[in-house]
Formats: structure tokens, sequence, C-alpha cells
């Protein structure tokens, strides 16, 4: 039975005001190796600000299992002496009119995730989307009008935070990927409307960049131009118009590094440079546009998981010469310190919009799941599991498989600031629409 809301007397801004900016995944393709693969890390959003619940979904908390309980549980978690559950939870059937899909953007919303476009079962492009509201396990349709996008993969989206509370959807390719954009369009959550991006003929045409939102622009790095080429520096937009990032200091041609974003600085470590692998280490400042040179310390890797745990950039696993990596370190300022070996976590990397995330859990937390676990390109070697990290103590901890044990490949993975949530893609090169969310 399908379980979803279309909201028509609620307006969907209370899904999402008043939350913190949380995650985004940037996903690029390795040129390096028969698989080909990489995807980026998360910016590093406040993971342990408050979300606050919408309004529409304060009626299905959990139900009674979270009777006399202090702390408001999502559904399908319920609450046990003041805590809500934790592993992983399954998700409501979307709306009939979301069909499955992979290579989608997304991007979390305070507790919600925007969705949009990707690739159908026939191999077309697609022109739609919806918000998943993890608090309350339900769905909101988002219908085109005359603003909206046309269809694409490989997308980009950032959320500008509850202030002005809007989307910016940018870049991507047609269905075959011959075809790059340097065009999207703006969601505005609270007139649940599309604007068209203003146009500009010195944009690069981007697919699948790595995007953030800084507090005043979003800022879209990297991705790929035609002919799998690597698109260097960043174009800028502050929902009045464009610009492009300092060349000065500019790594260059750089594809496929670990990334995380502080919520001021950008860091980047290792990654490819004209098909040599590099050990390189560079951060950029958006808001003096400035880019700077890092001390380097780890050996040169592609792939390798990033995210900033709210003091530090961490990076781990990725694959070099010789194959998977499962060491990693952290670099607080400008000092490295080494990461203890998993126990649980088999060497992996992040691979290009098919599976690997990593994210801030907490402060001095960050979660790293699935990922790519050899050279081979096949589905059959994409991870199900995971691992938290805990920068202070070393200590490791299990995230067991996800239920469905489908790979999700090429499908979305966004955590929310409470929950990671891992929808669609396809299994054995079919579309699914199944969904998955996984809490501490």
């Amino acid at each position: 039975m399908l379980r979803w809301t279309i909201f028509a007397s609620v307006p969907l801004c209370l899904l999402l005001t008043g939350c913190p900016l949380t995650d985004h995944y940037r996903l690029q393709e390795d040129t390096l190796g028969s698989a080909g693969t990489h995807q980026g890390g998360e910016p590093g959003a406040d993971a342990s600000a408050g979300n606050e619940l919408s309004n529409a979904g304060l009626a299905e908390r959990g139900g009674g299992a979270n009777a006399g309980c202090d702390v408001a549980c999502s559904v399908n978690r319920p609450c046990v002496a003041d805590h809500c559950t934790s592993g992983w939870a399954s998700m409501a059937d979307p709306p009939s009119m979301l069909v499955a899909r992979s290579k989608a953007a997304s991007v979390a919303m305070g507790n919600a995730v925007f969705i949009w476009g990707g690739l159908d079962s026939s191999g077309a492009a697609l022109e739609n989307g919806a918000i998943y509201d993890a608090q309350a396990d339900t769905w909101t349709y988002l219908p085109r009008d005359t603003g909206s996008p046309s269809a694409r993969i490989m997308a980009t989206a950032v959320w500008t935070g509850s202030a002005s509370n809007k989307v910016i959807l940018y870049g991507g390719s047609d269905a075959a990927g011959g075809m790059i954009y340097r065009d999207g369009a703006v969601y505005d959550v609270l007139g649940n409307s599309w604007s068209a991006l203003p146009g500009n003929m010195m944009l690069s045409k981007r697919s699948a960049p790595y995007g953030y939102w800084d507090g005043t622009r979003a800022v879209f790095f990297g991705g790929q131009g035609g002919m799998m080429t690597v698109v260097p520096g960043a174009d800028r937009f502050d929902l009045k118009g464009w610009s492009t990032s300092m060349a000065m200091g500019d790594p260059g041609l750089l594809g496929f590094p670990a990334i995380a974003f502080d919520g001021s600085v950008m860091y980047l470590q290792g990654g490819v440079i004209m098909g040599m692998r590099q050990d390189k280490v560079f951060a950029y400042t958006s808001s003096t546009d400035t880019w700077s040179s890092l001390s380097k310390s780890l050996s040169p890797r592609t792939g390798a998981f990033g995210a900033w745990d709210g003091s530090a950039f961490v990076v781990w696993g990725g694959e070099d010469d010789m194959g998977m990596r499962a060491d990693g370190k952290t670099m607080t300022g400008t000092r490295w310190s080494e990461m203890t070996e998993p126990s649980t976590l088999s060497p992996r990397r992040i691979a290009f919009r098919r599976s690997g995330w990593a994210f801030q859990v907490e402060p001095g937390v960050v979660g790293i799941i699935g990922g790519q676990t050899s050279t081979l390109g096949t589905g059959s070697v994409l991870a199900t599991d995971g691992a938290t990290y805990a920068v202070q103590s070393g200590e490791w901890t299990e995230i067991p498989s996800w239920p469905s044990l489908e790979s999700h490949e090429y499908g979305i993975g966004v955590w929310t600031g409470k929950e990671f949530v891992l929808w669609g893609g396809r299994t054995q090169n079919l579309p699914t629409l199944t969904g998955e969310r996984w809490t501490p």
C-alpha cells in the first residue's frame, strides 16, 4: 500500500524552515582504473544543530511508541528511555508519479531530502522529482511549471538554508551524457515554484560538480565536461548573478579528490591530474575567493572518503596504484594525525555516483557508508555496510548492511543531520524504488 502525502493544505515550507544547512554530495568519475568512478564527500554542516520538526509531521512521530517520551522520533523509530531506536528503518513508498530512477540530483533540507531528475528504466532523462520528509516518512511530489529545468541526469542541487529556503539545481547532462549543461533553475520552497537560473556564457558546462552553500552563494566546483574531461575551478551564484572563482592557486584539472566543506572553506586532498594520482592538499575560501596549498601527508590516491567532523578534515580509504586503501588521516589546522585501522570496514573507495558517502554524524564523529571494494566495475563489488569513526578516541563502530541488500547503484545518499537516507538507484541494472534510512 502506498504511504505518501501531498500536502494540499499544509505549505511545504513547514517541512523545512528552521533547519540548519546540511550535507550534499559531489560525485564524479575517475578515469583511472577499470571502473572509472569517484564520488566526493559532503559540505561540513553542523550535524549537532537541532532540526525543527515539521508541523505536517507532528501527527506521525511514531504513534504510541513515543508516548511519554521527551524526544521526537521519526516514524518507525520507537522511543525507549528517551532515546530513538537506532539502526536501519524502512521508508514509505513514494507517490505513484515518482518513477524509479538513478543518477538523480539530491540535497538535504533539514529533515527533508530534495530529489530531482535522473534516469528512468527506459534510459530516458527525467524532469520531475519529490521531497521526502524523513521525520514524518512522507513524500511530496514536485510538479513542473514554466520555470522548471529541462530533463537531465547528474545535476547538482544546493539548498540555501532556511533563511531564503531555495534549492539551486545546476548542470548535469542529457541521458547519454553527451550534452553537458551550464543552466539550471531555482526552486522556491515557500512558493512551491521554479524559476530559471540567469544565463551566463562564461559559465563552465559541468556534470556532477561538487556543490555547497557558503551562507551567501552556491559554489559548484569541478565536475565533468565534454569527452569525460575534468572541469577546473568553480562557478558561484549568489541568487542574483554569477561569478567565477579566482584562477590563481586553483588546482587546475583535478579530478576525484576527497572533498569536505567546513561552512566557510572547501578542502581537497588527492585526486588525479593528467593521469597521475596526487597527494596535494588545497583549500578554497569562497568568501574571499582565494586558493591555498596545505601540507601534504597521505599517499597519492583517488576516490578517498572526505568529511568534516566539526574541527578536522577526515580523509579515509580511496585507491592508489596498488589497489584499494583502508587507511586515513585527519587534518586539524595544518597538522595531520593518523587514523586507527578499522577492524570492521573493508578497503574501499567512493565510486562515481554509484556508491559511497561520508558525512558528519555529530561533532567529532564521521560516518562512512557503501563504496566500491574492488577495481572491477561490476555491481557485485559495491559495499552495503559502513562504520562511524570517533576522531578523538580513534574508535570505529560498525554500521551493518542495509536491510534490502540492494546495491542502490547510482542512488541518492543524504545525511539530514539526524538520519542517513538511501533511496533509489538500480540493482542488477534495474531501477528501484526501495528506500532505507539509518541513524546511530
